[in-house]
């Protein structure tokens, strides 16, 4: 991945009231669209602990 792609981790409400983090990458226009990925962990009761749950994730994929 080099400069021109972006990178961000947003928080999602499902209907049944809790919160999941998704992983949303955008490549350069010629490489493709968007990319969100629901972040593993399950749903949250907040938006703090759903941020907190993706934070953990990548955190296990980098000592990978």
């Amino acid at each position: 991945m080099d400069e021109r792609w972006d990178a961000d981790v947003e928080i999602e409400g499902t209907p049944g009231g809790a919160f999941v983090a998704v992983l949303v990458l955008t490549p350069p226009p010629e490489i493709g669209p968007t990319v969100r990925w629901v972040v593993p962990g399950g749903e949250c009761g907040s938006p703090l602990h759903a941020e907190c749950a993706a934070m953990d994730a990548f955190a296990e994929m980098c000592r990978g």
